[in-house]
């Protein structure tokens, strides 16, 4: 058995950094929450991700929040998507680890289970995040993959084979949790892994029927099924 993680979202809070920032900048000049529009500005971070090339690195954050904010029916002038960056950017030097993700990589470490992440993003910003989370702890070097170095993102199956390729893993022995099930669950779907949906923040599955092996409510959930499993288990 292997396991392959996500980070962002997956491994920490991802809002946290992003609700900080609009506290700060956004949240008196309109009225739509904070989770919706979270939840839509990672929607535009991937479109603007798999831009990458035709948008100009200092104007990706930019054109990010504009699209997520016009989306939602509010406005963001330059100034003020410059001023929630630097904001979120502060705040991302501060992400620390789910406590319950602790427990896993621990019990990983433990039961000897393979482990490896894939994140999306380039490598300045998300080995920032890296290393930030201290992930070496658990992690070695070569088993950290972002998707800006490999040249494919999320859920281009081409990711996910690169990792399969590289640490010779065989598909049917491989599982990947993550809790996007655009990027996460279809992806390593597509490339035969084995899939489990940590759907802590309770989205509706695009499809009629869910493509996860498995799908959870939270991190308690993920932590009981891992300790349950043996590196030679097949579930």
């Amino acid at each position: 058995m292997n396991l392959i993680f996500d980070v962002d979202d997956t491994m920490y809070d991802l809002m946290w950094p992003f609700q900080k920032a609009f506290e700060k900048v956004l949240a008196d000049k309109t009225n739509v929450s904070c989770e919706v529009l979270f939840g839509r500005s990672r929607v535009f971070s991937d479109i603007v991700l798999e831009k990458e090339g035709e948008i100009r690195s200092e104007d990706a954050f930019y054109q990010r929040m504009k699209m997520t904010c016009e989306d939602v029916g509010c406005a963001i002038t330059r100034e003020e998507s410059a001023e929630f960056e630097r904001e979120y950017r502060y705040y991302q030097t501060r992400i620390e680890l789910f406590d319950f993700m602790k427990e896993i990589l621990e019990v990983c470490r433990e039961k000897k289970i393979p482990i490896a992440l894939l994140t999306n993003g380039n490598r300045k910003n998300q080995g920032r995040k890296l290393k930030v989370l201290r992930l070496e702890q658990w992690f070695e070097e070569d088993r950290m993959f972002i998707s800006g170095e490999i040249g494919h993102h999320k859920p281009d199956v081409r990711a996910f084979l690169k990792i399969q390729e590289q640490l010779e893993l065989q598909a049917e022995e491989t599982w990947y949790i993550g809790d996007s099930y655009e990027n996460d669950v279809v992806g390593a779907y597509k490339a035969g892994w084995h899939t489990i949906w940590l759907n802590h923040r309770n989205r509706s599955c695009p499809d009629v029927s869910s493509l996860a092996d498995i799908e959870l409510k939270s991190g308690a959930e993920l932590l009981k099924l891992i300790q349950s499993w043996t590196p030679e288990q097949a579930i």
